[in-house]
């Protein structure tokens, strides 16, 4: 582009991001959020009821956080958020949310009447931060500090965020253990209560599908103050709004059939599509929004499925060969992978692993403890819906990896005659899975050589 030509982008404003603004397959999206009127607006209403607490579930990659965020963001709600793995205390997340709310509590005095509870509030939080990082020494210098001062009780934390009107976000609820989940649940019961003084006092959780009723289940006196809201995976028409708009905005045309494959493989995940999409803007070096049209062919899909290939070379292997250790997870992959309606029942499951020809029979309870392992990390391989009491796999790349595999596996026991037959098969029964069939056959191939 000429400088004439630039001075007269920069001159009409053209808005102008980048492509890691577009496409955000880690984090909440914003810029281009595809907004979802059923969901927005049922958050909105809950989170406008006094006392109301929100639990917000679904599937990973569903778009629960940014719809959330989203929500919280476009109606100024002042909110922090505190992020739960696995190992996760109740002590961690109390004094987490006491070092997010620093930033809205507000230093000094007024003589405003408004702000002379704000000035009190301030003084009782500096009182109380004083705590957190004090040390008794004994007499044979040994020191030590307490996890949680005495001041920072939850009953305290609550009020300090019903005062400063602060949205307590807790993400992924569902991963801490047993004995934290029911603290966590103490936690919401004091926000209920709290919201009688303080009316904005407010906790979401958001989980995966099970995190709703466990609360519950963990305290019944919840379960009218807690809303639970399922967040539904996207419909194919708002992943293909996600692709477009993306890169709309950044001026790249996508063909129609790139945008089909684009959709088809994320297979209602948006985190799927923003991370296929983000990829091939990498290779094609389309950093930002540029002044010239930047037109894409179906050829650039090669990109998505090769960064996929490659950022999963180091996890597929190794989580396919710890969820096989066992005949029964080796059965219930294969079950699921080879099944055409690609969603199963957990007697259906039971009943076609049963019917192997070793002979081995499995009862339902193991088949069912097994698939809650493969359904949560490390693994997530399988994707439950409670809506229809049904397993599948979490991604379209997990079921042509499993099928590759388990024809590859059973290649190895044939003669090469009837194994060529077999690649052909692989590659070209299907025109709609061949780019990616392709692909994942040489992975494979290579994976076992090592």
């Amino acid at each position: 582009m000429n400088k004439i030509g630039r001075l007269i982008f920069d001159l009409i404003k053209y808005p102008k991001y980048k492509a890691e603004q577009l496409f955000t397959p880690s984090t909440a999206a914003s810029v281009n959020y595809v907004a979802r009127e059923d969901i927005d607006r049922l958050l909105y209403l809950e989170m406008s009821t006094p006392g109301k607490q929100l639990v917000v579930f679904g599937h990973s990659g569903s778009g629960k956080t940014s719809s959330v965020r989203n929500m919280l963001d476009k109606y100024k709600y002042k909110y922090i958020r505190t992020h739960c793995e696995s190992t996760t205390t109740f002590e961690q997340l109390i004094l987490n949310a006491f070092d997010e709310i620093e930033r809205f509590v507000v230093s000094g005095m007024s003589y405003t009447k408004s702000a002379k509870k704000k000035g009190e509030l301030t003084a009782e939080y500096n009182s109380i931060k004083l705590c957190i990082g004090k040390e008794d020494t004994s007499e044979d210098k040994i020191s030590f500090s307490r996890i949680v001062p005495p001041q920072l009780t939850s009953q305290k934390l609550a009020r300090f965020m019903g005062e400063s009107r602060i949205v307590w976000l807790i993400e992924d609820f569902h991963k801490v253990n047993q004995e934290e989940k029911k603290r966590i649940a103490d936690i919401v019961k004091i926000f209920v209560d709290n919201a009688n003084d303080y009316p904005l006092s407010k906790i979401i959780c958001i989980g995966a599908c099970e995190s709703a009723h466990e609360l519950i289940q963990l305290d019944s006196n919840l379960s009218t103050r807690v809303s639970e809201i399922s967040v539904p995976l996207l419909h194919n028409n708002e992943i293909e709004q996600i692709v477009r708009t993306g890169f709309r905005l950044l001026n790249v045309i996508p063909c129609n059939s790139l945008v089909e494959k684009l959709v088809y493989y994320s297979d209602r995940l948006g985190s799927v599509a923003h991370q296929m999409c983000l990829d091939i803007c990498l290779d094609k070096k389309i950093k930002q929004t540029s002044c010239r049209k930047h037109k894409l062919d179906d050829s650039s899909f090669q990109a998505a499925i090769d960064s996929f290939i490659n950022r999963r070379s180091d996890t597929l292997k190794t989580i396919y060969e710890a969820a096989t250790k066992d005949k029964l997870g080796w059965y219930i992959l294969k079950t699921i992978s080879s099944n055409e309606s690609r969603k199963l029942s957990l007697s259906d499951i039971t009943v076609t692993i049963n019917k192997n020809k070793s002979g081995v029979k499995f009862a339902e309870s193991d088949v069912l403890t097994k698939l809650q392992e493969l359904k949560n990390p490390p693994f997530s391989i399988i994707y439950y819906n409670p809506n229809t009491e049904k397993y599948a796999l979490s991604t379209p790349f997990w079921h042509r990896y499993l099928r590759l595999q388990h024809n590859i596996e059973a290649a190895k026991t044939r003669d090469s005659k009837r194994k060529k037959s077999n690649k052909r098969l692989l590659i070209d029964n299907n025109s709609k899975y061949q780019l990616v069939d392709k692909r994942m056959y040489e992975y494979i191939k290579e994976l076992m050589k090592a």
